[in-house]
């Protein structure tokens, strides 16, 4: 069986935790925009408040949603699981760093890792290794 380390329980852990939130939010949006009875120039039924076509409607509704997101609590929730996201991701990536053994690789892989096309793979790699293979 496949073992995690602490960062890679985190990363998933948090990155289930934001997920679920975003999911509420957007299940949300959409009863939300379904009880303001808008139907677009096209005949659907917009699912967000960002994609209604009248834009004084859209506008409205984005300022009565967001006014409802924070009222209800879920604006809170949601920023505080992308900070511990971001953090939990931000070990990860310290971590898979930290495995390389050579000095100049891994400055050049630390200089690399902000930028979002490296970074997802440094993730996307450290996430498929196998802690038990690995001695520190």
């Amino acid at each position: 069986m496949r073992k995690y380390n602490k960062e890679q329980t985190d990363y998933i852990e948090t990155k289930k935790a934001l997920d679920a939130l975003e999911a509420r939010e957007k299940e949300l949006e959409a009863a939300f925009v379904k009880s303001l009875g808008v139907v677009n120039e096209d005949g659907s039924v917009p699912s967000r408040t960002w994609a209604i076509d009248d834009d004084a409607i859209a506008d409205q509704a984005i300022d009565d949603f967001g006014v409802l997101v924070e009222e209800c609590g879920l604006w809170k929730e949601l920023c505080k699981a992308k900070e511990a996201f971001q953090a939990a991701e931000e070990r990860l990536v310290n971590y898979a760093l930290s495995l390389i053994p050579c000095k100049k690789e891994r400055e050049i892989l630390t200089a690399a890792s902000s930028n979002l096309k490296y970074r997802i793979q440094i993730i996307e790699t450290v996430m498929k290794l196998d802690t038990k293979t690995v001695t520190r």
